[in-house]
């Protein structure tokens, strides 16, 4: 375990010294070609009560506002909050966290877990916690249709500690099997998927006997992450950006603007098809572009697909009078929008344009 540790520990040191950004996945991934099992030896090694979080949409905010609760509850934990989601990412976050023995100076870990990677993530953490989130189709390059994933889902809960609970939507809770304790919350509708984020968190804290008092704080003073809602300047006028990756979360956004008036303000679509993106942009058909025909102002839309998402939103009944092509996204910031919708990798681009900050 050691070695495999202080080999980790090294390369992400070089990865500092050399690196231009990027890599925060490469020391867990070589640590793992040397350990296969160094995840599972560093958490038994240190006792780790681990909680997952997976889902097609709501890891990151549903795992920051549950941090914002452990920090009022004075819990110290761990959290793969800038790495990988993927096993390379947990064991980079657990490298970095421990000394060479594999020590760590806390008790408690949350994990943002791929969806697709969730079995293997519970074979080597072995959660006290796991929380599904939701459930549908995205980037079937890499992961295949639902089925596929429900499946796997499915295997991992039968791989869950004998005392482990699961939480996770009253839709999800009918297809998974009844072998663990299961908490469900309420779904509410796509425009207020949010609210779905904080009822999952909720869910999380009555199991662990948390103040409500202080869950209540937590989530009334919480601030989304970049690129989930958050409001920022630029060319001197407010900007909201939404990330979607997805025909779930895509829809959700589109029917809260829809419902709060604000579907005719101007708009900038980024559709990119990298490989975080997921590089089969299929799922775009699935999206319901309502609304469109009574539109007035123009839509930018810009990314590697920019085209495709152009075709679509002409068959959606869009004037295509009205669509405006700029590929490149720093050009098309120029246009002023006031809402920006980007996939995963125009999402980053967009924060180093925007704070010139290095990402993955």
């Amino acid at each position: 375990m050691s070695s495999a540790i202080i080999i980790g520990k090294i390369t992400a040191f070089l990865l500092k010294i050399f690196s231009s950004g990027g890599g925060t996945a490469l020391p867990g991934l070589i640590a793992l070609k040397l350990n296969p099992a160094l995840i599972n030896q560093i958490v038994k090694k240190n006792s780790l009560r681990s909680i997952i979080i997976t889902g097609t949409n709501g890891k990151t905010t549903t795992s920051r506002l549950l941090g914002e609760i452990f920090k009022l509850h004075g819990l110290k934990f761990i959290h793969n909050r800038s790495g990988s989601n993927l096993l390379r990412g947990i064991a980079s976050t657990l490298i970095n966290q421990s000394d060479g023995r594999g020590r760590i100076k806390t008790t408690w870990a949350i994990w943002e877990i791929d969806e697709a990677a969730v079995k293997t993530a519970v074979r080597q953490l072995q959660p006290e916690i796991a929380i599904f989130t939701n459930l549908s189709r995205d980037q079937l390059d890499r992961y295949g249709e639902l089925d596929t994933i429900l499946k796997d889902w499915r295997e991992a809960i039968s791989l869950l500690p004998e005392k482990a609970a699961i939480v996770t939507n009253h839709q999800l809770a009918s297809a998974f099997p009844k072998i663990r304790p299961l908490f469900t919350f309420s779904q509410h509708s796509s425009a207020k998927y949010y609210l779905n984020h904080r009822a999952a968190v909720k869910a999380i804290c009555r199991i662990l006997k948390f103040n409500s008092d202080l869950v209540e704080r937590a989530v009334a003073g919480f601030r989304p992450a970049f690129g989930r809602g958050e409001e920022l300047i630029l060319n001197h006028k407010p900007v909201k950006i939404f990330l979607v990756k997805n025909p779930a979360g895509f829809n959700a956004v589109w029917q809260m603007l829809h419902e709060q008036g604000k579907l005719n303000k101007q708009l900038l679509i980024i559709l990119n098809d990298l490989i975080a993106d997921g590089t089969d942009v299929s799922w775009i058909w699935d999206i319901d572009f309502n609304y469109l025909n009574s539109r007035k102002l123009p839509i930018i839309v810009s990314g590697t697909r920019t085209n495709d998402m152009a075709v679509r939103l002409k068959y959606a009944g869009l004037n295509p009078a009205l669509i405006r092509l700029e590929p490149k996204i720093k050009k098309a910031l120029t246009y002023s929008p006031d809402y920006i919708l980007p996939t995963y990798t125009a999402m980053l681009k967009l924060r180093q344009i925007i704070f010139r900050q290095r990402f993955d």
